[in-house]
């Protein structure tokens, strides 16, 4: 059992510990920041006006080896002291609309920091924090214990959050992966996906998906089996790595148009597309000109298909093959999206499609495209994930 210690510090003391590194951020356990700038806002409106907010957890865990310094972890609050050091860097400024005060209204609207009078910024930093600081004796495991207990409410903890929140080998890599530019190159995750660390999840599947082939995650058990079993002795950590390394290389290759793009950017089909990389992989295969082609009239019929009865009636045998291909394809990625079955059926036609269809189909496609550009029932998106 350890001991807590009540405290207070300024908000000068903590920005200038934050700022100098000597209070840190263990992004191994802890989420993402999420909150918005309404929420920013109306935490310093909360300081401007001398109310209390919630109560800061530090942990004086560590000793810089160079400076013999301590350097304490913010084990919860990191949102509120992020928010607050934004604001004195004149990061964002008090927008009316989220103002509460009425008072504060009429002072402070649209002002940065450095827009407030001596006497504010004065009573800013002075501005006391409540602080408990958790006795150093406490383990790693002690804090991440408390952090998931003092997270439990308000933006609760998601599967994956909880899941970084654990140390080990294959948690760092798939942070690692999550780091390549191409995912914000090309805008693969929103704000939120990246805040809630779905892209480290993604990342986690795809070294799931190398190291075991397509598998089920209906539910999160394979991750959260990864996570437990290769927290040490992870020995084919490297060899992952550079294989799902060089998967994500050859990725911008695929990038070929807005509409291939548009297709890519959900994650059903773009774990589909990596599965058909690690295919290439495994056979010593490079992308040509051919596949890419390919994948773009995979893609424009992809993007008419409407399963219209009708026009299954006017159509060739190869036409009739191509349109099932579609019509499995469709259904497969509209429900049970992570279902093993339907992860197979999206690989096999993909890959068929990419490496099979030209040869064996002559120009169906192209006819088929024309034939179902034509018709004119309105196409669905399917669902994201």
């Amino acid at each position: 059992m350890f001991n807590f210690t009540d405290n207070r510090k300024s908000i000068k003391e903590i920005s200038s510990m934050f700022e100098g590194a000597s209070l840190i951020v263990d992004d191994t356990y802890q989420r993402r920041s999420v909150w918005s700038e309404k929420d920013k806002i109306r935490l310093v409106e909360t300081v401007l006006l001398n109310l209390i907010i919630p109560v800061l957890f530090f942990w004086k865990a560590d000793t810089d080896p160079e400076t013999g310094a301590s350097i304490t972890h913010i084990v919860d609050g990191q949102q509120r002291i992020k928010a607050i050091c934004s604001f004195i860097n004149n990061e964002f400024k008090l927008k009316p609309q989220f103002l509460l005060d009425e008072m504060a209204k009429k002072k402070y609207s649209n002002k940065y920091f450095r827009d407030l009078d001596a006497e504010d910024k004065k009573s800013f930093w002075n501005y006391q924090l409540m602080v408990i600081d958790i006795d150093p004796t406490a383990t790693r495991n002690d804090i991440i214990t408390m952090f998931n207990r003092l997270n439990l409410t308000d933006y609760n903890l998601n599967d994956q959050e909880k899941r970084n929140s654990m140390s080990g080998e294959f948690a760092a890599l798939a942070r690692e992966l999550s780091d390549a530019p191409i995912w914000e190159e090309r805008h693969l995750f929103t704000t939120k996906d990246v805040k809630r660390m779905k892209d480290i999840e993604f990342c986690a599947s795809l070294i799931l998906l190398y190291r075991k082939g397509i598998i089920d995650q209906t539910d999160q058990t394979a991750l959260n089996q990864a996570y437990e079993e290769l927290q040490s002795g992870y020995k084919d950590a490297e060899n992952d790595k550079y294989a799902v390394v060089a998967a994500i290389e050859l990725l911008p290759k695929f990038f070929i148009s807005e509409e291939v793009t548009k297709f890519l950017k959900k994650k059903t089909q773009l774990y589909t597309l990596f599965s058909v990389i690690f295919y290439m992989q495994r056979n010593g295969l490079s992308v040509s000109e051919i596949q890419l082609q390919n994948l773009q009239k995979f893609v424009d019929l992809y993007a008419v298909f409407n399963n219209d009865m009708d026009l299954a009636n006017q159509i060739d045998e190869n036409e009739k093959v191509l349109f099932d291909w579609l019509k499995k394809y469709k259904l497969a990625s509209s429900e049970g999206l992570n279902k093993h079955t339907n992860r197979m059926i999206r690989y096999n036609i993909m890959k068929d499609f990419m490496f099979t269809i030209s040869p064996t189909l002559g120009n169906a496609e192209q006819t088929l495209l024309t034939k179902m550009r034509a018709s004119t029932t309105a196409v669905v998106d399917d669902p994201e994930e």
